[in-house]
C-alpha cells in the first residue's frame, strides 16, 4: 500500500487532476471532499473521455467500487481486486478517509516474497497468534504446516487465519 496516498478534491478542475496523474504516474486518484473524506474516483479514462477540462472533478469522477481498510488481508484484497476491474482501490479508515491506496501491483509484489523470507514471515505470525509446535515450511508461496496443530481445531484455525493473513502466502495447506 502506498500509505502516502495522492488525492484531488471534488470542486477542483479536471485538468489539476490530469497533472496529478501525470506527476505521479498513476492510473486514477482517490477524489475527496473538503474533510479529506473519499467521494469518487477518477482515473485516465474519466479525464480523457472529458472535453471540457475545466469542468470540476466531481463531474468526471466514478463512483468508488469498493473500500478496503488497513487491516483487509491479502485474501479479501485478492478477491476484491479479482471481482471488480479496478486496478487499484482507496484505503480508508473509520472515518472514510484516504490513508492509503492499494493497487495490484502491490498485491503482486505481495505475492513475490522469496519463500525463506514467507517462512519467517508466518512463523512470526504464527508466534503472534500463540500457535505453538507447528511446523512451516513454504514452496513457491504455498504454506505446508505440519506438527499437532493438525489434530486441535481451534488451534487450526487461529493458524489457517494468521497464515493466510501473512502478506505473499498463496495457499496453505495441511502437512
Amino acid at each position: 500500500m502506498n500509505a502516502q496516498p495522492v488525492t484531488v478534491r471534488a470542486d477542483q478542475p479536471i485538468s489539476a487532476a490530469a497533472r496529478v496523474l501525470a506527476r505521479h504516474a498513476v492510473t486514477a486518484l482517490p477524489v475527496v471532499d473538503g474533510d479529506a473524506r473519499i467521494v469518487g474516483v477518477i482515473s485516465e479514462a474519466d479525464v480523457i473521455a472529458r472535453t471540457c477540462l475545466t469542468d470540476p472533478v466531481g463531474d468526471a469522477m466514478s463512483r468508488v467500487v469498493a473500500l478496503v481498510h488497513p487491516e483487509t488481508d491479502v485474501t479479501e484484497l485478492r478477491a476484491v481486486l479479482t471481482r471488480t476491474a479496478v486496478k487499484s482501490l482507496p484505503v480508508v479508515d473509520a472515518a472514510d478517509q484516504v490513508v492509503g491506496v492499494v493497487s495490484r501491483s502491490d498485491l503482486v509484489r505481495a505475492f513475490a516474497h522469496d519463500d525463506e523470507r514467507l517462512e519467517e514471515d508466518v512463523a512470526d505470525a504464527l508466534a503472534h497468534a500463540r500457535v505453538p509446535g507447528c511446523r512451516v515450511s513454504v514452496r513457491n508461496g504455498i504454506v505446508y504446516l505440519t506438527g499437532p496443530v493438525a489434530a486441535d481445531a481451534p488451534l487450526l484455525a487461529a493458524a489457517l487465519d494468521a497464515v493466510a493473513a501473512t502478506p505473499g502466502v498463496v495457499a496453505v495447506r495441511r502437512g
